[in-house]
């Protein structure tokens, strides 16, 4: 069963990974808009998961799952929050998991049945874009963030302005 607007289950990331898997094995695309409209259908709802490593054989985010994009499921990093990375990723459905999932047995598991498929063991994470990672530093407590400019550079500026204004006024008179 996939979520409806008016109930989700906790099984619907496993049902809607199954589907896939099952329409990749008889190489049925058909199958494709039933599941864009499961992971819309998710997205509507908000619905929280977590996004696994298959190398680690565990959980690497919380994910909450935004709809469907440029051929991926569009969901937002929930936790932990890493300031490198942007907020909105676009991730294929076969990394993600459902909580109940999220035991190294059963990620071993689903990795076996998924390996015929599998381009990549890890999903690619897009980079924070600048603007959102300097609005994210801007959040973090003073000092938090990094270093921060260096008041020693700026006196430095300050007195190469004041003798260059010297050098022009001494010249000139």
């Amino acid at each position: 069963m996939i979520a409806t607007p008016t109930s989700v289950t906790t099984h619907a990331i496993h049902d809607l990974r199954e589907r896939l898997l099952t329409a990749r094995c008889v190489n049925d695309p058909t199958a494709l808009p039933d599941l864009i409209d499961g992971v819309r259908d998710l997205g509507r709802n908000r619905y929280r998961c977590c996004l696994v490593d298959f190398d680690q054989c565990r959980p690497v985010f919380y994910v909450r799952v935004l709809g469907y994009e440029k051929t991926r499921v569009a969901a937002e990093l929930e936790f932990p929050i890493v300031p490198q990375w942007s907020r909105i990723q676009y991730l294929p459905l076969s990394h993600l998991i459902d909580y109940d999932e999220a035991d190294p047995q059963c990620i071993r598991s689903i990795c076996d049945r998924l390996e015929p498929y599998l381009h990549q063991r890890q999903a690619r994470l897009r980079p924070a874009s600048a603007p959102e990672h300097r609005s994210i530093l801007r959040a973090l407590p003073a000092g938090a963030g990094g270093p921060q400019p260096s008041s020693l550079a700026a006196w430095w500026i300050a007195a190469g302005l004041l003798f260059i204004s010297s050098l022009v006024v001494f010249v000139v008179a």
